[in-house]
């Protein structure tokens, strides 16, 4: 809604401009493509099987998520910038609250969007499969071959279709190899662990080659994406995220905790039980993270605690990178001397460290935190808190300070138990029809691997049978080129026709007829 973000600017390419402004496009883009999408589901009402109709669907769905997607993008890029403006007191609270609600609607807009296209799919899969049924049938009866023309046109288009989607498969793969040097028996093994994922998960083999290429960029090995692969894509399923941005988000974490990732998948859990038991969800806890997982695993703070400071700062309002930048303020605050004055408890001074230097766990710091502003007033509290961590993080201090003990030991207690907590959701989110039809969207992108992986190596000899034909046409002179019968010159074969020719334009006409 265009009201949400009025007043709101966004500084993109170096140009401040309104947000709304800025979303013009897109928003015109996503409004007349779901005046498209109204139409075609009208009219498959009437002919659900009509492949036409289909494809024109898929083909605006997938328009529409990327423009959602865009949109997404510029909506957060600008509650980035908003963090700021509400610190300076350009935007009230009440702007960026409704900016919050922007981005909630806009990411529930790309889930519903995806849904559909994973149901298109799996429509278009049908109509295929049926398709090939036919072809069988007419396969058997050669004196009435011709009648079933249209059926092998169909049955063409699905081999075509199996070709590609290996061929797009072996290309994320071969990023995924580039990037982490696996070859040879390491590629074999990561190559059938993104399958086998896309045949068991709701995420494809190609999503879960995308995710791999996070891990990789991440320094992972071999090892490490074969063991960590599984916990990463149970978290996306629970959360309903996107599986790349949920690896990234994962692998930058464990990074920043000094964990490996052979812990990836005790790190999703956590992630997995805080968003389910707080006021947040995966993807804005990963920015939260951005920020302040950095200065965490530099002092020592467990991912748990941490987790459990995110979870309640976001029961209070505070969340993603807002929360992300106040929390690495706290922390960083935490880490020296902190002193509390007040008229009933006088100076009190919170030990943040043990005898041997390290520091305390957070929790235990809180929780000291918490026992000397119960004997605050409210005045004191706000002075006590801004002198502490400063004027833009006080609001997120104050959050943690004043959590209640049943929200606190609710959120602990889920961290503390998370094992099997993101499988456990996952497959909770997927025991719908929506998403017994994703898993088929999925197992049907294996079956097409399967298929591709049969029909490429003739597919590569076509393709490189045309090859030698284009290079000999590439080294002839301009004279050879377009002779058509000269004496005396070198004939050439062609390994697409399997005739001799003399030039160019003497195979023309049959170039033309063989299409």
């Amino acid at each position: 809604m265009a009201s949400r973000i009025q007043g709101i600017t966004v500084e993109i390419g170096g140009d401040t401009t309104k947000l709304s402004k800025a979303l013009e496009s897109v928003n015109k883009s996503i409004k007349g493509t779901q005046s498209g999408l109204k139409d075609v589901n009208k009219l498959l009402k009437l002919d659900p099987s009509n492949t036409e109709l289909v494809v024109q669907k898929q083909k605006m769905l997938k328009d529409a998520i990327e423009a959602t997607k865009e949109k997404l993008a510029t909506l957060k890029t600008a509650a980035q910038q908003a963090n700021e403006q509400l610190a300076n007191g350009e935007i009230t609270q009440q702007q960026y609250d409704a900016l919050q609600r922007e981005i909630v609607e806009t990411e529930q807009n790309l889930r519903s969007l995806q849904d559909q296209a994973a149901t298109t799919n799996a429509t278009l899969a049908k109509i295929d499969e049926a398709g090939e049924k036919l072809q069988d049938i007419g396969s058997s009866v050669e004196n009435v071959g011709k009648k079933f023309l249209p059926v092998t046109a169909a049955v063409t288009g699905l081999g075509t279709a199996a070709v590609k989607t290996a061929a797009d498969f072996d290309s994320e793969m071969s990023k995924v190899s580039a990037i982490s040097g696996a070859t040879g028996d390491d590629f074999d093994q990561l190559r059938a662990k993104a399958r086998e994922m896309g045949a068991k998960t709701k995420f494809s083999a190609s999503e879960a080659a995308s995710a791999m290429e996070y891990m990789a960029m991440a320094g992972w090995k071999t090892g490490d994406m074969l063991n960590g692969i599984e916990g990463i894509m149970n978290l996306a399923a629970a959360s309903g995220e996107d599986l790349a941005t949920t690896s990234d988000i994962v692998t930058d974490a464990l990074t920043a905790f000094g964990l490996s990732a052979a812990d990836s998948g005790h790190f999703a859990d956590i992630l997995a039980a805080a968003s389910s038991n707080a006021n947040t969800n995966v993807s804005m806890m990963g920015e939260t993270f951005k920020y302040c997982a950095p200065i965490a695993g530099a002092l020592g703070f467990s991912a748990e605690d941490t987790a459990e400071a995110i979870g309640l700062m976001a029961n209070s309002g505070i969340k993603a990178s807002q929360a992300g930048t106040s929390l690495r303020t706290i922390m960083n605050s935490l880490s020296g001397e902190v002193t509390f004055v007040g008229k009933n408890i006088g100076e009190v001074t919170i030990a943040t460290s043990n005898a041997d230097g390290s520091m305390r766990s957070l929790n235990d710091i809180l929780a000291d935190c918490r026992v000397a502003f119960s004997g605050l007033s409210e005045s004191e509290k706000a002075a006590n808190a801004e002198a502490l961590v400063g004027k833009n993080a006080m609001s997120g201090f104050l959050a943690l300070m004043n959590s209640s003990e049943t929200d606190i030991n609710k959120l602990r207690g889920a961290i503390e138990n998370c094992d099997g907590a993101s499988e456990s959701m996952a497959e909770t989110m997927q025991d719908n029809l929506n998403g017994q039809l994703t898993i088929l969207k999925s197992q049907l992108e294996e079956l097409a691997i399967s298929f591709g992986d049969i029909l490429m190596p003739t597919i590569r000899k076509i393709v490189s049978a045309v090859q030698q034909f284009v290079d000999k046409l590439n080294s002839m002179d301009e004279s050879t080129r377009e002779c058509p019968s000269s004496s005396g010159m070198e004939r050439w074969f062609c390994p697409l026709l399997g005739e001799s020719y003399c030039g160019f334009a003497e195979a023309l006409p049959f170039l033309e007829a063989n299409g």
